[in-house]
């Protein structure tokens, strides 16, 4: 065993506790320090326990499997993925700052927040599926490290009108010998923004000194936000479990709310820079579907397809020459995952809206509905085309798309402030003017008809860091300028004589992703790239 981990295994079981701490300004806390604890500020270290503490805390370990000490892309690591002012990719910690600023500004005097990140989830006994973060806590922190928290205190006492303290996974040599780098209680505070970074086997005792302060408050100064039940499928921190179990046994249910609302408003409206990324994203999947139609052929399997896609949206962020001799390649694909399970639905398959076995050979003479996007930086696309297995529409093909198309492109034109519309209005009207393209190519429907039965899912939902994002925000309140949303009107025509005989057996769907302006010039398409129409389909899939 190399001396160094031999001698941090030994001191691990006799420091009790290691805490990095942030300062505030104009503290005097450096004159007070106390022993094995370990204080940074404007990128000094000041450390009481000396030679030990370093050795124990250092980021650049020497072994060679942790010498890449950060658990996620960081400047000093990827310069060429994260800017010297960026916290995470495209996000700069101003913005990180301005979020928890802005959160924390809407609240009563003396609350409390409590963020959880998410927890590992295991295939089977050690075999991991690959990690994502929660997506409100990574909004808040850019934290990308599993069983995490922070603790979010409003206070008028300090500059920036709040304390953050996280509780994460301390650097240890002989776990990231195994398990790979941790980001560590030091970076929590120099770069995630942390006032204080402590252990996360410390949280149950923090949070139940917290919980004593708290009770000694008056009632409307001393809420505590926090998301303590698995929603959606969600699967949260263990500490999580702790605080719930905490306030359950302290009786403080009144003083409970919900944190997740709160922060998904801030999420609906998107910066800049989260445009930026989005925008990114959709280039990449773009030139993905682009890949696919080229490649698409009877005979070949769903699933091959999709590897393809995923192949293609990897391969996007990969320049150089070619040449392994003379060329210098650049490779921003770690920034890249599948942003969901993808729907690869050829034939009949796509009467199913979330197909997602793909695992069927495609036909000559069937169309085949690819519902699919790439997250980039944490930011999701969400694209459907629908397009021929051999790369000819057929008349009655060409006849049910071009309806659907033009459903699609008129509902697209009232993303937009001025046109004073919300999402369900945009899905009722969409349902009226599906009816009436129907009929011109042989249906005899209703709007009713089309909603019961030929078109049963909502037209959008909102984009963002989640494909299916702030689901809590309802579809009732009308658009605003920057809010990134979905527009996926769908026909799906089942074997039923109700229906002409024709497009019976056809599923048809087509997706963009739209940022809503103020008026029609300021509104901006993502996925505008991906061929769409009739003959720009053809075209590419006839390459």
């Amino acid at each position: 065993m190399p001396l160094a981990l031999a001698t941090a295994r030994a001191l691990l079981s006799t420091l009790r506790r290691e805490t990095h701490r942030r300062p505030m300004a104009g503290s005097r806390q450096r004159q007070g320090l106390v022993p094995n604890q370990h204080y940074i500020t404007n990128n000094r270290q000041y450390s009481t326990s000396g030679f030990f503490s370093a050795l124990l805390q250092t980021a650049k370990s020497k072994n060679p499997i942790t010498a890449e000490w950060h658990g996620q892309p960081t400047h000093e690591g990827r310069p060429d993925l994260v800017a010297k002012d960026e916290v995470t990719p495209g996000i700069t910690n101003k913005e990180f700052e301005a979020r928890r600023q802005k959160l924390v500004n809407g609240l009563p005097r003396g609350s409390i927040l409590f963020a959880f990140g998410s927890r590992m989830i295991f295939v089977s006994p050690h075999v991991f599926h690959d990690f994502r973060q929660d997506s409100d806590f990574h909004y808040l922190t850019g934290w990308n490290e599993p069983d995490s928290v922070a603790v979010i205190e409003k206070s008028e006492n300090t500059q920036r009108g709040y304390t953050m303290t996280m509780f994460v996974n301390p650097k240890a040599p002989e776990k990231e010998l195994w398990e790979g780098p941790r980001n560590g209680l030091e970076a929590a505070v120099s770069l995630f923004g942390a006032d204080e970074a402590r252990p996360v086997s410390e949280f149950g005792k923090y949070a139940a000194e917290l919980a004593a302060r708290i009770q000694r408050r008056p009632a409307d100064e001393s809420y505590v936000y926090a998301d303590l039940d698995a929603e959606h499928g969600v699967l949260r921190s263990s500490q999580c479990d702790t605080l719930n179990q905490l306030l359950k046994r302290e009786s403080m249910g009144p003083r409970i709310r919900r944190l997740t609302p709160l922060v998904q408003q801030l999420r609906l409206i998107k910066s800049d820079a989260e445009i930026r990324l989005m925008r990114e994203a959709g280039r990449v999947s773009g030139l993905a579907f682009v890949d696919i139609m080229k490649a698409c052929r009877p005979g070949m399997c769903e699933s091959t397809l999709q590897g393809l896609f995923e192949h293609s949206c990897k391969m996007a962020l990969v320049s150089g020459s070619g040449d392994k001799a003379t060329s210098a390649t650049a490779d921003h694909s770690a920034l890249i995952r599948p942003a969901y399970v993808p729907v690869f639905a050829s034939g009949e398959h796509a009467l199913c809206m979330h197909y997602v076995q793909n695992s069927a050979p495609m036909r000559d003479g069937d169309l085949i509905l690819v519902d699919a996007g790439t997250e980039y930086a944490a930011y999701a696309s969400d694209i459907t085309r629908t397009f021929p297995v051999n790369g000819r529409f057929t008349d009655a093909q060409r006849d049910l798309y071009s309806a659907l198309l033009s459903v699609q492109q008129q509902m697209i034109s009232l993303c937009r402030v001025d046109a004073g519309y919300s999402l369900n209005e945009i899905h009722r009207r969409s349902t009226a003017v599906m009816a009436t393209e129907l009929k011109q190519i042989g249906f005899h429907v209703s709007s009713r008809d089309v909603d019961d039965h030929l078109y049963p899912h909502h037209i959008s939902h909102y984009l963002g860091m989640d494909v299916h994002d702030t689901v809590d925000i309802s579809r009732t309140q009308q658009l605003k300028r920057n809010m990134v949303v979905t527009v996926e009107p769908g026909i799906y025509v089942p074997y039923d004589n109700r229906f002409p005989k024709a497009f019976q057996g056809m599923g048809i769907r087509i997706e963009d992703d739209i940022v809503v302006g103020q008026t029609a010039e300021d509104m901006e398409n993502l996925s505008a790239s991906v061929p769409k129409t009739i003959e720009d389909i053809e075209a590419c899939t006839n390459t």
